[in-house]
Parts: C-alpha cells; structure tokens; sequence
C-alpha cells in the first residue's frame, strides 16, 4: 500500500513542477478587450508583465483589472487588497503618471499660439502649393482624406441610458441635497418606513423611494438611524448612476469691500459660504472659566447635546441713533456695478463685505432679485457677509464643464461622472464627497 501512495506523490510533485514552469508561458495580450482604451490596456498590460513570473495568471489578470479601476475610476476595495496592488503598482503607476502629465503639458496649447502656428502652415502650405507643377497638385478628394477635425461628428448624449434619466445631484445643503435635486429633476423623492421588512423594537427598518422605485434600504435603533442609513446607501447608488456636481469651496470670489477713501474690489479665495463663524477658544474669558469648571469641549449636558457654538450678538460700533438710517455711498453706484456683473461671462461670486451696513445690504438683495441673481447673506454680527451668485442649471453645468470644458466653469465647480461614462470622462471619476450627512 505505501508504494501507491509514493508513486501518487511522484506524480503530483511532477505535475506542480510542471505546472511550474508552464506558469509564465501564457499570453498577456490575450486579455485585451474590444471596448478598451489603448492607455488603459497600456497600463494593464504594463502590469502583468512585470509580475508574471511571480503570480498565478488568474490571480494576476484581476489583480491588474483592480489595479486599472483604482487608477481610472477611483474604485475602493478592502485595505488588505488595495496594499497589495499600491505595493505591486508602485513603479508602474509613477511612470505611467509621469508620461501622462508630459503630454497633458504637450496638448494644452495656448491658443495664441497654436493660432500662429496654423497661420505659418498655412502661409508655408500656400507658398509650396504655387510651386507645384499642376498635374502634382493634390486633388478634392484627397485633400478632405488628409483634413482631420477634431470633434467632429454627432455631439455626446450625456444621459444616454442612465438608469436614472437626467437627474443630477447637487451636493449641497447636507440630507436635503437628494431631495432638493429629486425636486429640480421633476422627480418624486421620499423617505419612509420600509414596507417590505418589519419593524421590532430593537430594529427599525427604513426606505428611500425615487418615483416610486425603492431604491435603497436601512436599519437603525431608532427609525432616525434607519432613514439615515438608508439615505447613505441611496446617496451611493446615485452617485454610481447620476452626474454629481460640487461647488469649489477654494473657489475665486469677487471682493467688495468699502473703506474710507471709497470701495476696493479684490479677488479672495475665501468664499462666505465656506467660511465658518469663529469659534470660542482659548483667548477667551468664558471658554478659560468653562474650561476651570470641567467642559473639555463638546455641547453642554450630560449627553453633550447642547449647542457648540456661541450665541450671535450685534455689534454697534457707531453713534448713529438705534433705527437710523444713513446710506453711505452712492447705491446708484452699486446698481451699475451689480449690472456690469450680470452682463459679464464672469462666473465668480460677488462678495460684499461686513464694511457695508444692513440697510445697504437689503437694497442689494432687492437689486439681485430684479437682475435674476441669487443673493444670500453669511456670518452674524460684525461678520455678516452679503455673497451674490449668477443663477445656472445644473444640466448647463455639466455642458460647460464636460463638453466645452470652459475653463471658468471648471474652476468653480467639481463634476462626477457617473460610472456607465467613466470612458468618456477619464478626468472626472474621482468621488465628491457629501458634507453635513448628518444633519
């Protein structure tokens, strides 16, 4: 009985060093596909090479396919795997980043120039030409064979076969933001309590519906929790399968600011919306006292419920009699500023800052209103800002941005692609992230 057993040990150990040395003989390029891209087949195939005398051909053919989709797509995948592969790729990926921001360089011409040099070939085309015997001149035909026109053909369906249609998601304003886009898109948004599985004491169960398709689930303690957990999964969903459109927070913002010698305009690149009110700390006399007391930070309560922040106060720092009215400035002026701004292609905010008074501040909300502008104030107090917005669709966004890419619009909004057009948009798959879920 034990020969048997040996001779079936022999045989197995021939056939692993078979198997061995068969190993790194099967062929990379087999693994190309129809649909995809020369730079990302590049890459993969860049990928497999290096570590094919290393790893099982299985194994290495989806790790280079989860290598690709991390580079490209942004895709995450457990930490232990993504290790690996940053490990693995390390090289592979510098290199390739390397070469791509080289001929990003190269592409991106000015237009001045590149004006110039069609304007040289031209002249250097027509001079050549008027020396050509006439039976060497080129004929109609092969001229419109050697013309190349970038672009040319039926222009890009943005929303062709998403699952969604042409809703956009906004990422604005915490868990109204679906809502809010649901309702600019025409479409029914709601959360309620999931029907399909039932409640308990210990587990609630939630939904989110869009036109009444359930589209996501949750559970939580509290139906709270549920809904929260539902709106997360939601939110993921969409995000796959709709554009996603985030406003620049480090963004350019027209300045206005009034002084004592008249009014100064700036450019800053810090926009009222994303600033926050300050906050206690420890240069004041209140926060080293609670501090003396036992507060370590947090709202107040047991729980630490409470509100964080400090209460607002008004600051007077006139000697104007209490409901005065005294308009500094010519609002004349101003009107004709706001109107230059509207019939201009900026897209950047227009700022008023905390140097205009209250009263000047509601005529110029007043102004915005009838100009078709969105106006909404910021801060508290001596901080108080006025910020002026110019009113645009989100599916006008997207065309500027993915289309044309104008460049005014590019700097001041992100764009995520949905994941069914990552190949069209290579350049916008990274996630934006939603800020304030919470509330």
């Amino acid at each position: 009985e034990a020969a048997p057993a040996e001779k079936v040990k022999q045989k197995k150990a021939k056939k692993a060093n078979k198997d061995a040395t068969t190993d790194a003989d099967w062929d990379v390029d087999s693994y190309r596909t129809d649909y995809e891209s020369e730079e990302h087949w590049e890459l993969r195939r860049s990928f497999m090479l290096a570590h094919k005398d290393n790893f099982e051909e299985d194994r290495l053919v989806c790790l280079a396919q989860t290598f690709v989709n991390m580079e490209f797509l942004g895709c995450k995948y457990p930490s232990d795997t993504m290790h690996t592969v940053a490990e693995m790729s390390k090289e592979i990926a510098e290199e390739f980043r390397r070469q791509r921001a080289q001929r990003l360089k190269r592409t991106f011409v000015s237009a001045s120039d590149a004006a110039e040099q069609r304007a040289k070939g031209r002249r250097k085309n027509n001079y050549a030409a008027s020396k050509l015997p006439p039976e060497a001149e080129p004929s109609n035909k092969s001229k419109r064979d050697s013309r190349v026109c970038f672009g040319a053909g039926e222009p890009i369906n943005l929303f062709e076969n998403l699952r969604f249609g042409q809703l956009i998601l906004y990422l604005a304003g915490g868990r109204n933001s679906l809502r809010n886009s649901c309702t600019a898109s025409c479409m029914k948004y709601e959360e309620r309590v999931c029907q399909e599985f039932q409640s308990t004491d210990t587990a609630k169960y939630a939904e989110v519906v869009i036109n009444e398709e359930v589209i996501a689930t949750g559970q939580g303690e509290s139906l709270k929790e549920a809904k929260h957990a539902a709106f997360k999964q939601a939110l993921l969903l969409l995000q796959s399968n709709c554009y996603s459109i985030k406003l620049n927070a480090t963004r350019e913002t027209i300045k206005v600011e009034k002084s004592k010698n008249g009014v100064n305009i700036n450019v800053t690149k810090e926009s009222a919306d994303s600033l926050e009110d300050p906050k206690l700390d420890a240069s004041n006399m209140g926060y080293r006292l609670m501090r003396l007391m036992g507060w370590t930070g947090g709202g107040l309560g047991r729980q630490k419920q409470g509100r964080e922040k400090p209460v607002g106060y008004l600051l007077k720092n006139d000697r104007n009699g209490l409901g005065s009215i005294n308009l500094q400035g010519n609002l004349a002026d101003y009107r004709k500023l706001i109107e230059n701004y509207v019939n201009s292609d900026d897209m950047r905010d227009m700022q008023f800052e905390p140097t205009f008074s209250k009263e000047e501040r509601a005529s110029f909300h007043k102004m915005a209103s009838r100009l078709g502008l969105r106006s909404s104030s910021y801060g508290s107090g001596e901080a108080r800002r006025l910020l002026i917005t110019k009113k645009v669709s989100c599916s006008t966004i997207l065309t500027e941005v993915l289309s044309h890419r104008n460049q005014k619009f590019c700097d001041r909004y992100f764009v995520q692609v949905p994941m069914q057009k990552a190949h069209l948009f290579p350049g916008h798959v990274a996630g934006l992230e939603l800020e304030n879920i919470s509330e």
